[in-house]
């Protein structure tokens, strides 16, 4: 191989492809900014279930538009909501609070 070949490869933008990535890296605000949200969810779970009494997970998705809430975050919130005592799982799927 010919020294030119051996170069890394430029991306257009003037980066090295190696390396470079189109994300950036969070920071201890970006962790503390999750938890507030993470005790926000389990909090609305928590009062959800308190009001109405057992319901099944995807009830309880809907009524709280877990959807728009980011990947993952309503399975989340339902395992820190179970495993902080905040309400429990009572069957497969279904959930009522602690």
């Amino acid at each position: 191989m010919s020294p030119e070949n051996t170069q890394r490869r430029r991306h257009p933008h003037g980066q090295s492809i190696a390396g470079w990535a189109p994300t950036t890296a969070r920071s201890a605000y970006d962790a503390d900014e999750m938890e507030f949200w993470l005790d926000r969810e389990v909090s609305l779970i928590e009062n959800l279930l308190r009001d109405r009494g057992e319901l099944p997970r995807q009830e309880i998705g809907n009524e709280l538009g877990c959807k728009y809430w980011g990947p993952m975050r309503f399975r989340q919130a339902l395992k820190e909501g179970v495993e902080r005592g905040s309400f429990k799982k009572v069957g497969r799927g279904r959930y009522a609070p602690a």
